[in-house]
């Protein structure tokens, strides 16, 4: 038994073990898909503000000006005109740049007005409008666009772009801007300190529920170790019984086969048949005479029977045809073997003449209904209450063993299941009765 607990426990401790480390892994990727999802959250934030700005832009720009330039792109005086009024329109917004990108006949980019006033221009221009790979990559005329932009200068900046549509409904260009104060990080750095609070909930919640599936599995563990130590017990007591019958009766077959020899061996063929008919009747009368559905139950019944038997008990068995599932298997032998041990023990105390036990079990809509009578000893008025307590018992210790368990078990069972027990006694006999109420 030392190396069976040995290897449970050690089971045990991996799945222990393995469940730690995969809730572990899933917490962290929980964590991580977090964050993950809360950076695109930012970014595509971010990016509708960028073309909300832009678009912005775009309402207060006279597209005609624009028109009228690329109609005279060499013309130095619409150029300027175009600059005036692509930078009034950027008064509008939060954007720092502002400028128009168009493709050419090839293809290329191409930065049209870079939307700085003439003394600004040759400052700031190489900060504003780098035509780069990112910039390429995402841009297309025809529909608004969104990417960030890493620049030494200028950090990690967003740009945005929306298309400018013509007199004539055709796309004649887009207009582009640079966001001006905050970058993508900062912004970003800024949203996940705010989100700190939350991490900090998700992981101590992960914690939580962890700690308490552990407490749950230590409470289970422990719960179905009474359990099993309950139900080994119970039936370890159930199997001594059933012991106790068999050697009896294989010592009663040794006897039968003794004198069925001894007939034989004499010549009274007559008298060792006429024998075997009796035992056949005896072996018969074994036999439970009552159909139980209830499998524990019938192994119950079958075994005090076959005790009633051989201890020359007159035992009367009134059972429904029912499963009584609403109660546990484990609690309805502990009910009826204590009952009918106790039974047992005051009617051995008559002739056999005299012994007599009778056992009901009735089902109603409402309750189980657990009756065990026999002829015995009459139990004091006083006592009535006091044979429900542990150690407390009517009869002698045999063998050195302490009495007195059994009913304090069955009134432990009847409390659980919230249920009555009643005893009568006079000088006839002893009734107990139980009442277990039924759930639907």
């Amino acid at each position: 038994m030392t190396e069976i607990n040995r290897k449970k426990q050690k089971k045990f401790t991996v799945i222990i073990t393995m469940t730690i480390l995969i809730i572990i892994l899933l917490s962290s990727l929980n964590l991580y898909a977090t964050y993950y999802n809360t950076r695109k959250t930012i970014e595509l934030t971010i990016a509708n503000q960028g073309m909300l700005t832009a678009q912005t832009v775009l309402n207060h720009f006279d597209v005609h000006i624009f028109e009228e330039y690329l109609k005279d792109e060499g013309s130095s005086q619409k150029l300027q005109m175009l600059d005036y009024e692509l930078s009034d329109a950027k008064n509008y917004s939060d954007a720092k740049y502002a400028y128009i990108l168009k493709a050419n006949e090839e293809n290329q980019l191409q930065l049209i007005v870079d939307g700085l006033r003439p003394e600004d221009s040759g400052e700031n221009n190489g900060d504003c409008c780098i035509l780069s790979n990112e910039l390429k990559k995402v841009f297309v005329e025809n529909k608004p666009f969104f990417t960030r932009i890493e620049n030494n200068s200028s950090g990690t900046n967003v740009t945005a772009g929306v298309p400018i549509v013509g007199s004539n409904k055709e796309i004649i260009g887009s207009l582009v801007v640079n966001e001006s104060v905050a970058t993508v990080d900062k912004i970003t750095d800024e949203v996940m300190k705010s989100s700190i609070p939350f991490f900090v909930f998700s992981g101590l919640f992960v914690l939580f529920s962890f700690g308490i599936f552990l407490l749950f599995q230590l409470w289970l563990r422990r719960d179905v170790k009474v359990e099993v130590g309950e139900t080994e017990e119970t039936y370890q007591v159930e199997f001594h019984s059933m012991l106790q019958t068999m050697r009896s009766i294989r010592h009663d077959f040794i006897n039968h086969i003794q004198v069925i020899q001894g007939l034989l061996k004499i010549g009274r063929e007559d008298r060792a048949v006429e024998y075997v008919n009796s035992l056949t009747n005896e072996v018969e009368s074994i036999e439970l005479p009552i159909k139980v559905k209830n499998p524990a139950l019938l192994i119950l019944l079958q075994s005090k029977w076959v005790r009633a038997q051989n201890d020359k008990v007159d035992m009367h068995l009134l059972v429904d045809d029912h499963h009584f599932q609403k109660i546990k298997s484990i609690d309805l032998i502990k009910i009826l073997s204590n009952l009918i041990d106790n039974a047992f023990d005051a009617t051995l105390l008559l002739l056999e003449s005299e012994r007599f036990i009778n056992i009901e079990v009735k089902f109603t809509q409402t309750m189980y209904l657990f009756k065990v009578e026999n002829i015995g000893p009459t139990i004091p008025e006083e006592l009535k209450d006091k044979i429900f307590n542990v150690g407390f018992s009517t009869k002698e210790e045999r063998r050195g063993v302490p009495r007195g368990d059994g009913l304090s078990i069955v009134k432990e069972v009847v409390n659980r299941y919230r249920g009555e027990i009643d005893v009568q006694s006079n000088k006839n006999s002893t009734t107990f009765i139980v009442k277990i109420p039924v759930k639907s």
